[in-house]
């Protein structure tokens, strides 16, 4: 007896990730269809997607880390008035006070 594969071979050399087609996510693909006018199919929507939103994560954390050098160099020349132990006092859960 011989062993028989019935699996197929797959249009790419990449692995793939499975995506569990929840409502919440078929929601978002509406919303961006019904924005943008896309027709692309769901796998190839949530793709582009990804890849896209990678990016866009990216560049916001670049800019978020530049606001925060450019904040403390402001601070450095001119110096600040804030008083960072009060705002860690602010910032802390209610419980802790």
């Amino acid at each position: 007896m011989t062993l028989k594969s019935y699996t197929y071979a797959m249009p790419s050399k990449h692995h793939r990730i499975a995506v569990t087609a929840d409502p919440e996510l078929g929601r978002a693909l509406e919303r961006v269809r019904a924005v943008t006018g896309t027709r692309e199919g769901d796998a190839t929507l949530v793709r582009r997607l990804a890849v896209e939103g990678a990016e866009v994560e990216l560049q916001a954390g670049r800019g978020r880390r530049e606001a925060v050098e450019a904040w403390f160099a402001v601070m450095d020349r001119d110096g600040s008035d804030l008083d960072l132990g009060e705002i860690d006092r602010v910032n802390l859960p209610p419980s802790s006070v």
